[in-house]
């Protein structure tokens, strides 16, 4: 295969606190329901504290019908750790591959790769049980080392099988076998916009001939330390709700959750008469490199990686008819977002529709990117374009507005997917709905 291979997305796995699969996640974002809570953390039975969150409810990976036996081996190397995020790029996956049709092992094992996308997956767990299992220390003179060596010697036999977990290629490892997928396979963690990133690379992967098709998954799990640094940096809404583009924002509540996507060669699901729900165009992507939690508002990288998008992408402009921004809820970024985007469309009345996601599903952070690149491709293939929540009261400041109440839009063809990550991590993605 080469560069001009067309990629089709022939599969769609998402997983919010809205529900479980395609239908469940589209009609809840259809109806306005989220799964906003105020969750109480714990470690060990002790309250740690309060914060909003979108949460999964009743969620068990049993529900999902992923072979028994490789499972519980994984559960066995483990040591009986579960590891909820693992749980989520299984499920998210076997319904991404439920959809897609192909059977994925056997023949197809060395054909299929892997993509996965995730911000340090199980280092939550990790902290939790350090904080748990080793309280005693200093509580009886008895057990507590003496030397440095004596405190390496004690946590090591607690945790080695945890901390070795905390390597990425892991849970790669585990997810890959549980499937029997044997092909070119990535971990990737570039913040907020990991999913789009993993896209390019997986897309990258069939027009190089690696693979026939890419499984890219992204998912995150809230836990107390997220929520501690989120809230120290003054980036949690105090409400729990995001306003992505409102004069009122105040920043976004986490969410729990994340997709999969399957991605093959166009000549591939062409040949096996597949349901393609979109063609991936191309992206661009750039490392702002200037702060963690804010862009640089001073220069251009965010508009001209959104222009060389559309153009990598061999649109126009013109052709794009819906924008979903990151919408983090933030003023300071939400503003740059908005001049970005002002600057590449023009003003207010020739802009595409623009609508922001993260109201319905919190910021899942290293899934945020995939998950609503997943609602959005799910959305057009219905016809319609959701509204942004929460947007009662809209900054006219800003050089952009957003879809106030859903539309239907069976008329637009070609979507753009942005993300502004923390640390400067940016990407585009360009997609073209298809007509079955």
């Amino acid at each position: 295969m080469s560069k001009q291979t067309r990629i089709a997305v022939t599969g769609i796995g998402p997983l919010s606190s809205g529900g479980s699969g395609k239908e469940e996640v589209l009609k809840s974002v259809m109806e306005a329901r989220t799964g906003l809570i105020q969750k109480k953390y714990s470690i060990g039975g002790e309250e740690i504290g309060k914060f909003f969150l979108h949460e999964i409810s009743g969620f068990s990976i049993d529900h999902y019908d992923i072979e028994r036996r490789s499972l519980n081996e994984m559960r066995s190397w483990k040591g009986g750790d579960e590891i909820e995020d693992i749980y989520y790029f299984l499920a998210a996956i076997k319904m991404a591959i439920d959809d897609n049709g192909v059977e994925i092992s056997g023949k197809n094992s060395r054909a299929t790769g892997l993509m996965l996308a995730h911000e340090n997956i199980g280092h939550g767990h990790f902290y939790e049980k350090v904080i748990d299992e080793l309280s005693f220390i200093g509580e009886n003179a008895d057990k507590k080392p003496t030397t440095k060596k004596g405190y390496l010697d004690a946590f090591y036999k607690a945790f080695k099988r945890t901390g070795y977990e905390l390597q990425a290629f892991m849970p790669l490892y585990h997810i890959a076998k549980i499937f029997g997928i044997h092909g070119y396979s990535l971990m990737i963690n570039n913040a907020c916009a990991s999913g789009l990133y993993a896209i390019e690379a997986a897309a990258s992967a069939i027009r190089n001939g690696q693979c026939e098709r890419m499984i890219v998954a992204a998912v995150d799990k809230s836990n107390v330390f997220k929520q501690i640094w989120f809230d120290d940096v003054m980036m949690l809404s105090k409400d729990g709700r995001a306003k992505p583009f409102a004069s009122d924002r105040d920043g976004f509540a986490i969410g729990d959750g994340g997709a999969a996507l399957v991605l093959e060669s166009m000549e591939c699901a062409k040949a096996r008469e597949a349901r393609i729900y979109a063609e991936y165009l191309g992206g661009n992507f750039v490392l702002e490199g200037w702060k963690v939690t804010f862009p640089d508002v001073s220069g251009d990288s965010y508009k001209n990686m959104i222009s060389e998008a559309i153009a990598l992408s061999e649109v126009d402009v013109s052709d794009v008819g819906l924008i979903v921004p990151h919408g983090i809820g933030t003023k300071v970024t939400d503003e740059y977002e908005a001049r970005a985007i002002a600057e590449v469309f023009g003003n207010k009345s020739d802009l595409p529709l623009v609508t922001a996601l993260k109201p319905y599903t919190g910021h899942t952070l290293g899934s945020t990117a995939l998950l609503e690149t997943a609602i959005m491709l799910l959305a057009l293939d219905e016809g319609y374009v959701p509204a942004t929540l929460n947007c009662k009261h809209p900054d006219d400041s800003l050089p952009i507005g957003v879809v106030r109440e859903t539309k239907k839009a069976e008329s637009i063809k070609i979507a753009l997917k942005t993300s502004c990550g923390f640390a400067g991590f940016d990407g585009a993605c360009v997609f073209k709905k298809w007509d079955n």
